[in-house]
């Protein structure tokens, strides 16, 4: 599957979500929002080493040392998005962001109910 059916199915089961028609356990829920969340860090933190990573060196002065370089500093950003590094971690974590989004709207619909159930128990 590719990156964007990845970011298409996660935004059907976000809206799933926050339709109130996908629900996740309230433990499974916390356990993989901790993850995303370490996740998404860890992508951000690869990436604002990325300019740095498209500075390639060392290669050597002729043309074509110049030019592997130039293409190496591509693989880890380039305008175009054409497979560079920058790009696939922006669209790692847009899937992340997503996946953390359904999770987090089971999550706030256990606190409603549950901040419901004490309501309503308090009125016992």
């Amino acid at each position: 599957m590719g990156m964007q059916e990845d970011i298409t199915l996660w935004q059907y089961l976000a809206d799933e979500a926050k339709a109130g028609r996908l629900h996740l356990d309230d433990s499974v829920a916390k356990r993989c929002r901790t993850a995303i969340d370490n996740q998404i860090e860890v992508y951000r933190d690869s990436m604002r080493d990325i300019d740095q990573m498209a500075r390639v060196t060392g290669l050597g002065e002729f043309q074509c040392g110049k030019e592997l370089a130039k293409l190496l500093g591509l693989k880890a950003s380039d305008s175009e998005g054409d497979g560079d590094l920058d790009t696939a971690l922006r669209d790692h974590i847009r899937v992340l962001e997503l996946m953390g989004d359904t999770i987090q709207a089971s999550l706030d619909r256990i606190q409603e109910q549950d901040t419901t159930n004490a309501q309503d128990f308090g009125r016992i």
